[in-house]
Parts: C-alpha cells; sequence; structure tokens
C-alpha cells in the first residue's frame, strides 16, 4: 500500500495521510486477463455454464442475466471450435486500479456453415478483490452511458442519433404501452445500441444466426440495432415493440414460455399506435390468406427456436391478427386477462377460456369466420400482392 499526505494550512503544519491502493502493472494485468480469456473459452468449449458465469462479474444483474443467457444459448450442438482471445496487437489500458479495458476476439464455427463467424470489441475487466488478485469479464467496454427519465442508454459514440432518440422517446412510448397492457414497470429501462447486425446477433448468443433489428428478454436489456437511418416511425414501432415485451414480461414470470405468436403479437399490438395506417393492410394480407386456405396452424407458431422458425413471418402477422381481433371483440381488460394467465403459467386453451369465456379452438375458429366473412366481400383479383 502507499500513504500519500499533503499539508493543511500554511502555519499549522498538519499533515493529512490516506492509504492508495497500487495500480498493478499492466503487463501482470494482461497476463491475468489472457488467462480468464482462456478460462472463458475452456468453459464454454466444456458446455460448463457455471464455470463460464464464475468468470463474469454478476454486480449488475441485467448483465449477468444477459450473460447467463448467452452461455446457455452458445452452448448448443451447431456451435463448435469456440475461442476467446485478446486481439493479437491489443493492449491493455488500465482505468486506474478498478478496470481495465482492451480489444478481445471471440471466434466460433456453426455446423454446416462454411466461414468461421467471430465478434470483435471493447471489453471491460474488473478485479474481484484486490487489483493484483483475480479478474472477472464485465462486458463490453460502452463509449456513451446516459441516464434520462426512466431509462439508461448504453451505446457507441458513432451513434449518438440513436442514443438522443432512445432518451427522447422511450417517456412517452413506455408510458403508452404500459397504459395499454395494464402494467407498470418497476425499474429503468435499460436500452443498448449495437453497431451492427452481427455484434447485436453474437450479443444474444453464439447459436443466433437470424437477423433482427430488436431484442428483449426477461431480466435484460432492450437490445437495438443503430442504423444512423433510424428515427421517426420506424424507430417508435421498433422500440414500442420491444418495450411491449418487456411490460408483457412483467404480468408474470411464465409469460416467457407462452407461445411465441402470442409474444409477438402483443409486442406487434403495443406498436400499433405509432404504425400509421397499417392495421387495414394487415387484416387484407390475413383475409387473402384466409381466403388461399394458407393459414398457418397455431401449434406451428409455438416454439421459438424450434419449427416456428420456418413460419416467422407467420408468428408475427397471424400473432398480431389475433391479438388485435381480442382486443377489437372482446376489449383491452379481457385480453390483458388472457395474457395474465399465461403469465401465471395457464395454457393457451385454459387461458382463453379463464379470461374469455371459450376454449381457445372456439376463438380460432371465430377468427377465421370473421376474416372468411370479410373474403366474401372482396373481389378476387389474380396475382395480387
Amino acid at each position: 500500500m502507499l500513504l500519500a499526505c499533503a499539508q493543511i494550512g500554511a502555519l499549522t503544519g498538519v499533515l493529512t495521510c490516506s492509504v492508495i491502493a497500487p495500480v498493478p502493472a499492466v503487463s501482470e494485468v494482461s497476463a491475468t486477463i489472457d488467462m480468464l480469456l482462456l478460462s472463458m473459452e475452456d468453459a464454454i468449449n466444456r458446455g460448463d455454464a457455471g464455470a463460464y458465469m464464475a468468470l463474469v462479474d454478476t454486480g449488475d444483474p441485467i448483465f449477468a442475466t444477459e450473460q447467463r443467457a448467452w452461455a446457455n444459448g452458445s452452448i448448443e450442438e451447431s456451435v463448435e471450435d469456440v475461442m476467446i482471445a485478446r486481439v493479437w496487437d491489443a493492449m491493455i489500458e488500465m482505468n486506474g486500479a478498478d478496470e481495465a479495458v482492451t480489444m478481445i476476439e471471440i471466434v466460433w464455427h456453426i455446423a454446416e456453415e462454411e466461414l468461421d463467424r467471430s465478434y470483435t470489441f471493447e471489453a471491460r475487466f474488473v478485479p474481484v478483490g484486490l487489483p493484483e488478485g483475480a479478474w472477472v469479464f464485465a462486458g463490453r467496454a460502452w463509449t456513451a452511458r446516459d441516464v434520462g427519465d426512466g431509462v439508461v442508454v448504453y451505446s457507441d459514440d458513432v451513434f449518438d442519433g440513436p442514443r438522443e432518440l432512445v432518451i427522447e422517446r422511450v417517456p412517452e412510448l413506455r408510458s403508452e404501452v404500459e397504459s395499454a397492457l395494464g402494467v407498470q414497470l418497476d425499474e429503468d429501462i435499460s436500452v443498448k445500441v449495437y453497431p451492427d447486425v452481427s455484434s447485436l446477433q453474437a450479443s444474444i448468443s453464439m447459436a443466433y444466426t437470424d437477423y433482427l433489428s430488436g431484442w428483449n428478454e426477461p431480466g435484460e436489456s432492450i437490445k437495438i440495432l443503430g442504423r444512423k437511418d433510424l428515427d421517426g416511425e420506424r424507430f417508435d414501432t421498433l422500440l414500442a415493440h420491444e418495450i411491449g415485451h418487456a411490460v408483457s414480461f412483467a404480468m408474470g414470470k411464465e409469460m416467457i414460455n407462452a407461445p411465441w405468436w402470442v409474444l409477438e403479437g402483443i409486442a406487434e399490438v403495443a406498436a400499433e399506435p405509432f404504425r400509421a395506417g397499417e392495421s387495414d393492410t394487415r387484416v387484407q394480407r390475413l383475409v387473402k390468406l384466409r381466403r388461399n386456405d394458407e393459414l398457418r396452424d397455431w401449434d406451428l407458431l409455438a416454439d421459438f427456436g424450434g419449427e416456428a422458425n420456418n413460419h416467422a413471418m407467420f408468428v408475427y402477422l397471424q400473432g398480431w391478427g389475433m391479438v388485435h381481433h381480442i382486443t377489437e371483440f372482446y376489449g383491452a381488460d379481457k385480453r390483458n386477462a388472457w395474457l395474465g394467465e399465461m403469465g401465471k403459467g395457464e395454457t393457451l386453451d385454459q387461458a382463453t377460456r379463464n379470461a374469455l369465456g371459450i376454449s381457445f379452438g372456439s376463438l380460432d375458429n371465430q377468427w377465421r369466420a370473421m376474416l372468411a366473412a370479410q373474403a366474401s366481400l372482396e373481389p378476387v383479383i389474380e396475382n395480387d400482392e
């Protein structure tokens, strides 16, 4: 330990002293972090999510939840030959004794893909106790962190526009969605703005390969793709959709187990007030699908990561259509009660019986009959798009 002293007053000669923890040599921290990265790599390759989480800073519960999901999602049969290391010429930058930053690269192979995938980003590391001891991984070293009214935004400096929009728009979007779903969030909304699709995908898990522009799971940040041209209606609908997920998860801890089409349907309905003039167009698309007998069975749209991935467009469109129908036919209060039943763990059919008074099969027949009735009133246009 070092002792730092300073004289107080020119005449008294009184000294005050304080103990200052020494900053470890960069070379010592570099070696420690390199070993940490090797241990992280080994834990994932061995399929040991618990061992991986022992190497992660869990002081931030949101980051801890995201990392736990990342580790579990990355330990998949499709993920092979994981390598986690400091970029070969990257230096360690010390921020006093309590943080180190360096560029790291994660490389892995997806079975049946020709080329490896990789994710390069500036990462943060913090000591567990004394700086000369063990260190843990603390996530992406965001260059900007801003706090607004009910929102905390993490981003890189290049995304000043989206970051400012998040700060500006979240209060109104959040209030609208909370009011619509009848639930209020207890905490600030955390939003992370990623610079590209591959970084957003890789932040979810190494096994995630589908294109996306937003993401939210219980206990995690809202994650969005920070395109520079993202503004206006497109921005509002993207953020409102993700806030819709966050608010719906507050309806009960079992909501995450509801059918995928229900989760996307309610998020799409939450975004509807900010998507001008699309409801009629969507209804007409559903009418056309009904007329051509192309609607999907609901069980094909239920399992996220399973068969439903082959029908993703229908997950969103039919999900919106059914939730929209329930809202229009039964009212928002009964719709929210229906969601709340699934949040308590009820099956889709039992939730429908409890909240709406009919079986889900009857509800489905009702919805399809409504679409068929509209289809019979419309002229059939060949090759219409």
